[in-house]
């Protein structure tokens, strides 16, 4: 599978925010979600059209519906991640996460 210039240049950004943000462990755990779910909401459509290719529709008509809701599912948490980002300024502050 090859990697297209917006899935190398999203990949980039993500690695940027972890390396900003060693010490933050939420938004680790939010990146590293983000991550897998863009890995396999760009794999999905794959499976869907090789099991379809192989006359098995009830099963490429699951991954279908699988991407669909994968695809929702990354942008739930992108905005949980904007909501992080924008509460801890882009920064980790342990003082301020004690306190919520």
């Amino acid at each position: 599978m090859t990697i297209g210039p917006r899935q190398t240049s999203t990949a980039q950004r993500l690695n940027e925010l972890r390396r900003a943000h060693p010490y933050d462990a939420t938004l680790q755990n939010l990146l590293t979600l983000l991550t897998a779910k863009l890995d396999l909401s760009a794999r999905l459509p794959v499976f869907e059209y090789e099991a379809d290719s192989e006359g098995f529709a009830e099963t490429a008509s699951f991954l279908s519906a699988l991407g669909s809701a994968e695809r929702e599912s990354v942008q739930d948490v992108v905005r949980s991640l904007r909501l992080h980002l924008d509460r801890t300024g882009g920064r980790f502050d342990p003082a301020s996460q004690a306190s919520s």
